[in-house]
């Protein structure tokens, strides 16, 4: 199956009633091991960066990976861009073969967060690329150098005006995740998110999955929540499986002999996360 456009995938999954899982691939070697899994478990995937992200190592080593990869897999997977702040890192993106773009303007004032959403948009759907906008604060870091000024709840009611002014393919919520780690076992609101499904009728995004339980992905997956992102889960095992490696073989400088290992914990990891994106357990 060859990469395919995020309206492709998003469509499996309203059909089907199920999350897709979207990973965050801060190495090119997570791209391997995410597929890998995700056809273990004949699940779809996003693979997606943020500008954190590919501003540390060139874009187009992501895209280049996921087209040679195509040949391999028979999985339908999409490459997304993950939390841009700026018209211009949107523009890298659709360069770069994005088929879907997140415009993150929940930091901005209403007013403000709708006109930049609007201006990607009229850049975006010409090209038949799906734009993912957000409203209200998820909290937590996202990986940037910004402080954690906490969260704010998505507002069905003005979920509803953005929805209807920015037309809008997705809709990122604040609904009791947190970007980063938890310091408490997450709550979503679960009667938030179906009241804001039913208001603007869009696939909904969870931000901030990881560490957040199961059974409440699951619950939140049957009110219309369709991408869920999950990055920290990953990086933290990938960093653990590295620092153990290093101490249990000091001196050893090949790194291929290191890979198999790392990539072991965090294919375990995007393991959980598949599952957890399935309302009905599907796998």
């Amino acid at each position: 199956m060859p990469l395919v456009p995020s309206g492709m995938l998003l469509r499996l999954a309203e059909e089907g009633n199920f999350a897709l899982p979207a990973f965050n691939v801060p190495v090119p070697e997570f791209i391997l091991w995410i597929l890998e899994e995700g056809e273990r478990l004949r699940s779809p995937v996003i693979i997606q960066v943020a500008p954190v992200e590919y501003q540390a190592l060139d874009i187009r080593m992501f895209y280049g990976a996921l087209l040679l990869l195509s040949e391999r897999f028979s999985i339908p997977f999409a490459f997304h861009l993950d939390h841009a702040h700026r018209v211009e890192e949107v523009l890298c993106a659709l360069r770069n073969g994005c088929s879907s773009v997140m415009i993150d303007g929940s930091r901005l004032p209403f007013e403000e967060n709708v006109a930049v959403t609007r201006d990607v948009v009229a850049l975006a759907h010409p090209l038949g690329v799906l734009v993912e906008g957000e409203l209200g604060k998820v909290g937590g870091l996202e990986g940037d150098e910004d402080d954690d000024n906490g969260d704010a709840f998505t507002s069905p009611e003005g979920a509803e005006e953005f929805a209807r002014r920015t037309s809008v393919d997705l809709l990122a919520v604040a609904v009791g995740t947190r970007h980063g780690f938890y310091d408490r076992t997450p709550e979503l609101q679960l009667d938030l998110i179906e009241e804001i499904r039913h208001r603007t009728r869009l696939p909904l995004v969870l931000h901030g999955g990881s560490g957040t339980p199961q059974e409440e992905l699951q619950k939140a997956v049957v009110r219309g929540v369709r991408k869920i992102n999950f990055s920290t889960a990953l990086r933290a095992e990938y960093l653990q499986a590295f620092r153990n490696f290093v101490e249990e073989h000091p001196g050893d400088v090949a790194v291929h002999r290191m890979l198999p290992s790392l990539a072991f914990r965090v294919k375990e990891v995007v393991r959980e996360c598949i599952v957890a994106s399935l309302a009905q357990g599907r796998v």
